[in-house]
């Protein structure tokens, strides 16, 4: 299935079970890019989604890596079909044993579930690594998010907020100061359901909690905000 990369004049292919979600999409518009970045990593790529939409954002060189066989080469042709060899490759590697050092950003739309929650039965087995920790930790990529950054490198990521606490603590475990976290609401009245963090390797205390990101005004109306993230408002400016 070949589509529009949202917001983009990019395109992206991909099998209906290997399709990008809302999570890429907020992850992507929630990253800033330092100015002076000469390295972006996204650990556990998949198809490819998120480096592309980087490719929007920075002149950076950008490395996805990821260890699922169809994904990994799913991702390549990505590369290839926008015509982005020269800025973004892709490695077949577990981030676990990177040998990746200094890195400027690391960013990650991991997997959310522990292996013991909301098992489904009817689930392949890629679907159950996406988006369960059977083969990546929420520690385990902490860790290598925080070995392979340069010291005041920069590591975003979406996550669940009901694991914030922990989240919080595997950070400052491994060096990494949050700085930036924004809660993301359904509706304007309901809890959020995802968190979006960025963090600083050895960075200072100090965070700032941005203003609620709504959703849905009501059942399949969108706000201007979610509006403008699909329309692609940070890809063009960025970059210039």
């Amino acid at each position: 299935m070949l589509r529009t990369l949202l917001g983009t004049d990019l395109w992206i292919e991909q099998k209906s079970r290997q399709a990008f979600n809302l999570d890429t999409i907020l992850l992507a518009d929630f990253i800033k890019i330092p100015a002076r970045s000469k390295t972006v990593a996204d650990f556990g790529t998949g198809v490819g989604a998120l480096i592309l939409y980087m490719s929007k954002k920075t002149k950076a060189n950008i490395i996805g890596i990821e260890i699922q066989d169809e994904r990994f080469s799913q991702a390549q042709k990505n590369i290839t079909l926008n015509h982005l060899d020269h800025q973004i490759s892709c490695l077949h590697h577990d981030v676990r044993e990177l040998t990746l050092k200094n890195l400027d950003v690391v960013i990650s739309n991991p997997p959310f579930f522990k292996i013991t929650e909301n098992g489904n039965i009817n689930e392949s087995e890629e679907d159950r690594i996406a988006r369960h920790e059977v083969m990546l930790t929420l520690k385990e990529l902490v860790i290598s998010a925080s070995k392979a950054l340069k010291y005041g490198g920069h590591f975003f990521m979406i996550h669940r907020p009901d694991r914030f606490s922990e989240i919080v603590d595997i950070f400052k475990e491994n060096q990494l100061e949050i700085k930036r976290v924004r809660f993301v609401h359904p509706y304007l009245k309901s809890s959020p359901n995802h968190i979006l963090i960025e963090a600083i390797k050895n960075g200072q205390q100090g965070m700032k909690v941005e203003p609620p990101l709504i959703l849905y005004e009501k059942k399949h109306v969108m706000t201007q905000e979610l509006i403008d993230i699909y329309g692609g408002k940070n890809y063009v400016t960025e970059r210039s």
